[in-house]
This record gives structure tokens, C-alpha cells and sequence, in this order.
């Protein structure tokens, strides 16, 4: 199936190097169709091409490097990172595709001007490896997987990732469960990310925590203000925190974002806890089992853990 965005048409992929696609079984039957690169799930619209040289991208000591797990916020996060360090609360006028490295190659990021927030949806480890040497500062978020399982089944569906027809939620969670979707799932991207955090203690890591960016998002603008060693302005902060309130932005990127069929799939609710109306109380149970199994020992465990959840 061929996936085109109106307005912004995805390039053929080099005949040299063909994708390795794969069509991933739900319960019911359902396919999605994704590819794998290197070992891990990606989207079909990834060029080979341009995913084998992420390890090599030139970075700058001012970059600020962004690995987000697909549906964690962002679009939301690159906006105020940007707006900050750009010092005016005005839309980013671009999609942040841009200076993603699964889309853009050296050359198209080696046209953008500096300081540059350079966004992918890789795993932390597999990060340019200028990143160690120049010690670049990294802003990772963080958002309850259960939230992001349902985000992620609706990118799913508007982008017409199924082949046939498509899935129902409680058999794509089970994919989700099992690390057969972006980048082999939620919770192996975030271990890899306190792995490699553990492992280099000289590098400056941000978790932005989408809840706490929600319930006040000023302070999570002045919080991420202070992580960029900018000199505190709040009035520019207050601003950047009203031109970011999700129903403002919408309209705002509208011109920008990416479409399927006329629909915008970059943007659906910007809510807290929109998974108490996909998750029936047997999903939960399955949920919270592989959660204990998968972030028992992990420094977010107590964030997400259930006790915390069910409330």
C-alpha cells in the first residue's frame, strides 16, 4: 500500500536499497505493514538510505539533540525548545521533519542555522555518535504508556498503516505489549534511554514528563528554559506558554502539518488519560503484567507503576 501526504509527497525509495517490509498479524487477523531496519520496526515512509547514516550525522556543540518515542509529545516539546531558543513565542513555520533524522539528510541539516533542535524517533544509543564527543544537551519525554498505546493505534489507522482493513484497539495493544510497533516498543526505548543516561553521566538529559508539562505547562516551559542555560524571561516563557496550548497550536501548525486523505495525523487530542476510554479492566491486567515485567528496576517505574495509575 502506498502511503502519500497531500502536500508533502514521501520520495520513492532507492531501488539499491529496497525496505524490508513485514506485515505484523493482530488477533484479528489485521496487518500492519511496517518495515525493519537494522533489527528494529520502523514506518514504510523511512528511507533506508537515509536511516544508515543517523550514526554519522554532524552535529554542533549548540545542537540539542531530541529522541522522542513516537506519540510521547513531540511536536508539542520541538515547538517550545524551538520558541525558546529562538527568544519569540511565533510558530516554528515548518514541519519539524526537517531536522528529523529518519527524513533529513546531512546536507539538508547542515542548511539550518544554529542553535538547531535535531529530533528522531531513534533510540537514544543509536544517537550520532558526535553526540558523546560534543557533550550536546538531550531532552527526552516521557509520557504514561497507556496514553501513548492509544495515540499510537490512531496514528496507526489515519495513516492507513493496516493493509485490509483496520484493527481493533485490544488487538493492537497486544503488538504494543509485545514491541511489535515503532521502534520495538515503548519500554525498550525507554531503558535503552536511563541505560545510556547511566552510562554517561557528563551528557545533560531533560526528561520532560508530559503530564507535568499539561498540568502546568508554564513551569515546564521555564523548567526547559533553565535546562537550555538561557537567561530567565518569563514574560517570553508565558507567552510560549499560551502560543502552546494544544488547541492553539493545531490551528496554528495547521499550514505545516502533515495529511493523510486531508486529515492532519500529527496533532489528535493533547489530553491526560484518554486511555480510560480504550482500556477495559482485562486490557489493564494484561497492561500492568508486562509492565512489571518490563520496567521492574527502571528510575520511572514508581511514575507509571499501578498504584499510581489506577488513581
Amino acid at each position: 500500500m502506498a502511503l502519500t501526504f497531500v502536500d508533502a509527497p514521501i520520495e520513492e525509495v532507492d531501488e539499491n536499497e529496497p525496505q524490508n517490509v513485514v506485515y505484523l498479524d493482530d488477533k484479528g487477523g489485521n496487518s500492519l505493514r511496517l518495515q525493519i531496519f537494522q533489527g528494529m520496526y520502523c514506518h514504510c515512509f523511512y528511507r533506508p538510505t537515509i536511516l544508515r547514516q543517523i550514526r554519522s550525522v554532524r552535529l554542533r556543540p549548540d545542537d540539542v539533540y531530541f529522541p522522542a518515542y513516537p506519540r510521547t509529545g513531540t511536536h508539542w516539546t520541538f515547538e517550545m525548545a524551538s520558541m525558546l531558543l529562538n527568544g519569540r513565542a511565533e510558530t516554528i513555520p515548518k514541519y519539524k521533519g526537517h531536522n528529523q533524522l529518519e527524513f533529513a539528510t546531512n546536507e539538508d541539516l547542515s542548511c539550518l542555522p544554529s542553535p538547531r533542535v535535531i529530533t528522531a524517533h531513534q533510540w537514544l544509543s543509536n544517537a550520532p555518535t558526535d553526540l558523546k564527543k560534543l557533550k550536546c544537551k538531550v531532552i527526552y519525554p516521557l509520557r504514561d504508556p497507556r496514553d501513548v498505546a492509544v495515540s499510537l493505534y490512531s496514528a496507526y489507522v489515519d495513516c492507513k498503516f493496516y493493509v485490509n482493513k483496520k484493527g481493533v484497539f485490544e488487538d493492537f495493544l497486544t503488538l504494543f505489549l509485545e514491541g511489535k510497533v515503532d521502534m520495538n516498543g515503548f519500554f525498550g526505548h525507554i531503558r535503552d534511554a536511563e541505560k545510556f543516561v547511566a552510562e554517561n553521566p557528563d551528557i545533560p538529559v531533560h526528561f520532560m514528563i508530559y503530564e507535568e508539562t499539561a498540568k502546568d505547562t508554564l513551569q515546564a516551559v521555564r523548567n526547559l528554559s533553565d535546562f537550555l542555560e538561557l537567561s530567565r524571561n518569563d514574560d517570553l516563557c508565558r507567552a510560549i506558554a499560551d502560543k502552546c496550548k494544544f488547541s492553539r497550536m493545531v490551528v496554528d501548525k495547521e499550514p505545516y502539518s502533515r495529511k493523510v486523505d486531508g486529515k492532519n495525523v500529527l496533532y489528535r487530542k493533547g489530553i491526560v488519560g484518554d486511555w480510560r476510554n480504550w482500556f477495559t479492566e482485562e486490557m489493564l491486567e494484561k497492561y500492568y503484567s508486562v509492565y512489571e515485567e518490563k520496567m521492574s528496576g527502571s528510575m520511572f517505574y514508581d511514575r507509571y507503576a499501578k498504584q499510581k495509575l489506577e488513581g
